[in-house]
């Protein structure tokens, strides 16, 4: 899909079989991942491309407990985040040269790693030089094409780009980029051995295939939470066994509640209140109309049409529960600064007396192919698939379904050509920037022949050029000018239907209290007992 990461020593590394702890104060935390290959924070998993959401979701957790980043988005409430870019160890916003193109960074003193030696500009020199070196094979890579030269002079970090790239502040906080000592190698396969950790803890042992050990980087000078003595990620354990050892206390937290499991915590467990959690994340579905194809071409009235017909609410129930998320019309993610709830579309049900009134005359051949894949129930696809089917029947289109394995769905639907003209796709976004969810998905300029994340191929030279302004701004200006942009989009071109935004739930132990939201789920460093 476009888009489509995590957690400690001591205790057994099975599943089902852990021992129970022995006292209800013990300092250990205990949380479970899927898989955890590499410890060389340049090779974490990509959450964008990998459809393993719960491993990429705690090892992105595990290397922001690592890592003291340049910029970071802040912890925020227990459920709800916040987007704002703020400096950890920069000691301010970067300083951005009049073309857009040049960014110096200067970095404050007082961090370490938890070796004791100091934090420079220099390390993360290293860091960004690695993330792009084709060597490594960093899925970092395809996200610092236009960094043209890196360098350190005491504490300044000179970054230069080939072209301006309006979000690449938001970018700087990817784990990818957290600093590294200027002697670690170049390698394929990465660094075995756990590299020095930066932030309030550091990895004390790594076991590939069976588990991970965070301890206290003593050295860490706040204002990041330090609760717990280490941290223990339990690496392989089954996704539906692991909420289960939630529940018994033989375990902490589990990253992504699965799907079957929903229903029956959600009835068991009030949501947001003290074990199971759902936090809006910036990942938005949305259903994109392909505007190259004759149905779609210019054809503004039955695009507006298909957004007043579909059933959001119906599509968000194949989540397997309505908590799981939260239905929207709006292209920006809820939360960004600049954002509008505009209320151009009906959320609750379809509204087919206007949908009517919008296609009569405008339906054309009347008839419509939508591609989707081929995976299991409460993906979002066959299911999701059937609801645009029936609603758009409703308005005078007969829809045919195409199915596909997921590899030959993503590259059919990216690329130009491709004779679909409804897809049903989901946008998981590695930093949250209004960037991503505009440039990056309406933006004619960027559509190629293949590997187009702009699926309704959508190409005005009217927006590209709003676009291009909005990205000229900074500060407060830039995201009011991508809140209004995206509301224009949405309302008067209406290229894609946004659907609903995925929540990141997630299940403690009774002994966990507190839980703080975080740009990519919540702040791992932030969890205390009770």
């Amino acid at each position: 899909m476009i888009a489509s990461v995590v957690l400690g020593l001591g205790l057994a590394v099975s599943g089902a079989s852990a021992a129970p702890r022995a006292t209800q104060d013990d300092r250990t935390l205990v949380i479970g991942s899927g898989f955890f290959d590499y410890i060389d924070p340049a090779l974490l998993l990509d959450p964008s491309s990998q459809p393993a959401i719960s491993s990429a979701l705690a090892q992105w957790a595990v290397a922001d407990a690592t890592c003291a980043m340049l910029l970071r988005y802040p912890v925020g409430a227990p459920t709800k985040q916040d987007y704002r870019l703020v400096p950890e160890v920069a000691a301010d916003y970067p300083n951005v040269s009049p073309d857009g193109k040049t960014y110096t960074f200067t970095i404050r003193k007082g961090f370490r790693f938890h070796t004791g030696a100091l934090v420079t500009a220099a390390n993360y020199a290293r860091a960004i030089d690695r993330a792009r070196s084709p060597l490594l094979g960093s899925p970092a890579l395809k996200y610092l094409q236009e960094v043209g030269a890196v360098s350190a002079t005491g504490n300044r970090l000179v970054i230069r780009l080939t072209k301006r790239v309006p979000d690449f502040p938001a970018r700087m906080t990817m784990p990818y980029l957290c600093p590294v000592p200027q002697e670690l190698p170049i390698a394929p396969e990465g660094v075995a051995a756990p590299p020095p950790g930066s932030g309030p803890y550091y990895v004390a042992e790594f076991v590939p295939g069976k588990q991970v050990v965070l301890k206290r980087n003593s050295y860490y000078p706040r204002p990041r939470a330090q609760h717990f003595d280490q941290i223990v990620v339990r690496v392989g354990d089954e996704a539906s066994a692991w909420s289960r050892e939630v529940e018994a206390g033989t375990g902490d937290v589990d990253f992504n509640v699965p799907v079957p499991r929903l229903a029956e915590l959600g009835a068991r467990y009030a949501v947001n209140k003290t074990q199971l959690f759902a936090i809006p994340s910036a990942n938005v579905y949305y259903l994109y109309m392909n505007t190259a194809r004759p149905l779609f071409r210019r054809n503004v009235k039955l695009r507006q049409a298909v957004n007043f017909a579909i059933d959001r609410r119906q599509m968000l129930s194949g989540l397997g529960a309505l908590w799981a998320g939260s239905v929207t019309d709006d292209y920006l993610a809820p939360g960004l600064s600049g954002y509008v709830d505009a209320h151009l579309y009906p959320l609750r049900h379809p509204e087919l007396k206007e949908a009517k009134a919008l296609a009569l005359g405008h339906t054309r051949s009347g008839k419509a192919v939508l591609y989707t894949c081929n995976l299991a129930p409460y993906t979002g696809c066959l299911e999701n698939a059937q609801t645009v089917r029936d609603n758009l029947e409703a308005i005078g289109i007969d829809v045919r379904i195409d199915t596909f394995p997921l590899a030959t769905f993503e590259t059919k639907t990216g690329t130009r050509g491709e004779p679909f003209d409804l897809t049903f796709d989901r946008l998981v976004v590695p930093w949250v920037d209004p960037y991503q969810y505009v440039n990056l998905l309406l933006d004619g300029r960027r559509i190629g022949p293949t590997e187009n994340t702009n699926r309704s191929y959508f190409n005005s030279a009217h927006y590209n050029r709003l676009m291009d302004e909005a990205g000229r701004l900074s500060g407060r200006a830039r995201w009011v000018a991508y809140g209004k942009l995206a509301v224009d989009l949405a309302k008067n071109a209406a290229p894609m239907a946004a659907v609903f935004v995925r929540y990141t739930r997630f299940f403690v132990s009774s002994r966990i209290g507190c839980v703080r939201a975080s740009a990519h789920g919540f702040d791992l460093a932030s969890l205390c007992l009770r």
